[in-house]
């Protein structure tokens, strides 16, 4: 697929962002811990100074290799050693330009994706110098894993699945619903936005999984707690629910003006203990569970909450309002919040839970029925020596009986 020429400083940025991830992955995975690196300006052109670079590791010897000065760094001005970007009338990489995060990226892109360093130069003052020695990314699918869940959501995915593809050299086809590679991997979209990587579980799969149980699980909190009145302490990590029920609380989440943030990714709170929901979406290739932040309006599209009960091993959940301008999503737990021996009534009032339409409604009523321990012959479920019977209707249960 042929990549248009980039037209803005975002397009350069897009163009590298995929190889960068893996670069810098297999960056530290090389080196691993740097205790400090030297730098020494060296011969070079006046254009092209070169330095000698010494990265010294926690383990290991010294390694020594040369880069290329691309700018000089004065205060708060980057200024390019030359006009970058030959033939593309993009401002941002010519001449003097504010510092920022995106013109280094910038540079990289346009310096083979190398890894790059801020050195100091004594009376010159520091330069941005990139690495002459290829750091050659590997893992192809964690490169996009890891890549596409931090990719901003204002940057065009599919513009940069193309520019990895070259980067790579793989091949690469672009269908309505998924874009694949030549390797074999691909990458599923949703509204115009990469939401997997294939290699593991979908999405769909873990939700239907996941959804009748979670479910009774809050039909049985609703019955402990009418109201829903729930107080967290985040120093003990417990909560309170109706005043008098006190519970393990694990923060999963913040919602703070629209925006859904994974309490792995919150430093405002206690949430170390969600960081395998993290690992389980890097396994299965589920980029909202790797991506630090998205939309609420995403995040409840996707039941992200009760994605994550299974992975966590806990089933019940509450919200709550910290007082500090955002709330906490949490998962609660206690010997009163596990379910009772499956009922007839139970089991019969939690199917008539509404599921989503996307969802296949066998695969989830199967889960359900594995769960609770209770037989299910393809058409119903057996409970209490007695049956509760649905009609499906393609993936959908059309009615219970």
């Amino acid at each position: 697929m042929q990549i248009p020429p980039p037209t803005s400083l975002s397009d350069i940025i897009t163009d590298g962002f995929l190889a960068q991830t893996g670069v810098d992955r297999a960056f530290a995975t090389r080196l691993g811990r740097i205790r400090g690196v030297e730098f020494n300006l060296v011969n070079g052109t006046e254009n092209t100074p070169i330095a000698q670079v010494r990265i010294n590791r926690a383990q290991g010897e010294p390694f020594d290799t040369t880069g290329t000065v691309v700018a000089w760094i004065n205060g708060e001005q980057f200024t390019w050693v030359e006009d970058q970007g030959a033939g593309f009338d993009i401002p941002e990489l010519h001449g003097t330009q504010p510092l920022s995060d995106e013109l280094i990226r910038a540079a990289r892109t346009l310096h083979g994706n190398a890894p790059a360093f801020i050195a100091p130069f004594g009376k010159r003052g520091q330069a941005l110098v990139v690495l002459n020695d290829p750091h050659h990314p590997t893992d192809i699918r964690t490169d996009l894993v890891e890549g596409l869940a931090l990719l901003p959501s204002h940057a065009d995915a599919h513009r940069a699945l193309s520019s990895y593809a070259a980067f790579r050299g793989l091949g690469i086809q672009r269908n309505p619903s998924y874009t694949a590679l030549s390797n074999g991997t691909a990458v599923t979209f949703r509204q115009d936005r990469p939401v997997e990587v294939t290699g593991g579980l979908t999405l769909r799969d873990v939700r239907a999984d996941s959804a009748f149980s979670s479910a009774e699980h809050q039909l049985l909190f609703d019955a402990l707690s009418p109201t829903r009145q729930v107080s967290y302490n985040p120093q003990a990590g417990t909560a309170v629910i109706e005043g008098q029920l006190e519970v393990s609380a694990l923060p999963l989440a913040t919602i703070d003006g629209g925006v859904w943030r994974w309490a792995w990714a919150d430093t405002r709170v206690r949430g170390q203990g969600s960081g395998g929901l993290r690992q389980f979406g890097v396994d299965n290739g589920l980029l909202p569970l790797v991506s630090p932040t998205l939309p609420v309006a995403q995040a409840n599209q996707l039941d992200l909450t009760a994605v994550a009960k299974p992975v966590l091993q806990l089933w019940t959940h509450a919200t709550v309002d910290t007082g500090e301008g955002f709330q906490t999503v949490l998962l609660i737990n206690h010997p009163r919040l596990h379910l009772p021996p499956a009922s007839h009534a139970a089991i019969e009032a939690t199917l008539h839970t509404r599921l989503d339409q996307e969802l296949d409604a066998r695969r989830a009523v199967a889960a359900y029925a594995t769960q609770r321990q209770v037989p299910f012959d393809g058409s119903r479920i057996t409970v209490d020596n007695r049956h509760i019977t649905m009609e499906f209707r393609g993936n959908q249960i059309g009615s219970i009986s």
